[in-house]
């Protein structure tokens, strides 16, 4: 699946999660961990830069190209040790990313900035991190800089208006990265088997599309990245974010 469409996809789970606003008798989401409209808001950006995480194994992906050299040998060492959609790409990696998550956010480390009060530094990081990835996948802030000016506003405005971000921000970390593997699990190209490390690979007899030589699972519904079908699913996962932000921003 592509970049902008692995962080359209985890921002939609993370809406039809924890969302609770509504259109007349249709409610637009399951309402789960009684967030308020800020702190959707947040974690909407939040779960839409998670779930480029996994990329971090593929040196052309959105995140390698989104904080120069940095992110190209971060990338690069990553891709060398692993290669593409393998370890970044397992349910230990989720795990692993949750728990960073809630590691950084957990610290106590805050900073009494002018105008905006006692600000928790290792969230406002979090959030402008991913976010600046975000925007950049989603094509909604171009070049090297505006991307970043874009995520450090939401870093600050999330500090402000969703300043408890210790229960739903590792949430929203680990939901992104979470719908970036089943993102790939609908592609022919497929993800690492489960219970990666341990793989189980099939018999020639039983070898498939669906369970590869190498023991990668798929189910692959959407057939090869950036199919057409791929195109029409995130083109209605798109409406339904615009749609769900707008109703959760107007009261």
């Amino acid at each position: 699946m592509m970049g902008g469409h692995h962080a359209i996809s985890g921002a939609a789970a993370w809406l039809a999660l924890t969302g609770s606003a509504s259109i007349g008798d249709w409610t637009l989401g399951a309402g789960a961990l009684d967030l308020t409209g800020p702190e959707v808001l947040a974690g909407t950006v939040v779960a839409a830069g998670a779930a480029l995480l996994p990329d971090i194994d593929h040196p052309t992906a959105t995140i390698s190209r989104s904080a120069g050299a940095v992110s190209k040998l971060a990338t690069s060492a990553v891709t060398s040790a692993t290669g593409h959609r393998g370890a970044t790409h397992t349910l230990l990696a989720v795990v692993a990313f949750t728990l960073l998550g809630a590691v950084v956010t957990g610290v106590d480390w805050s900073w009494h900035a002018p105008v905006l009060g006692q600000v928790q530094v290792g969230a406002v990081i979090v959030v402008t991190v991913l976010c600046a990835f975000a925007v950049r996948a989603m094509q909604l802030a171009h070049g090297s800089l505006m991307p970043w000016l874009v995520g450090i506003a939401c870093g600050l405005l999330t500090a402000v208006a969703a300043p408890e971000t210790s229960a739903w921000l590792p949430v929203a970390i680990g939901l992104g990265a979470l719908l970036h593997l089943f993102g790939d699990l609908a592609t022919a190209d497929g993800i690492p088997f489960p219970t990666w490390p341990l793989v189980l690979k099939p018999s020639k007899r039983v070898e498939s599309a669906m369970w590869h030589a190498d023991g990668d699972i798929a189910v692959p519904i959407l057939g090869n990245a950036g199919s057409t079908r791929e195109w029409v699913l995130c083109g209605a996962l798109t409406l339904y974010v615009v749609v769900a932000i707008t109703t959760t921003i107007l009261p």
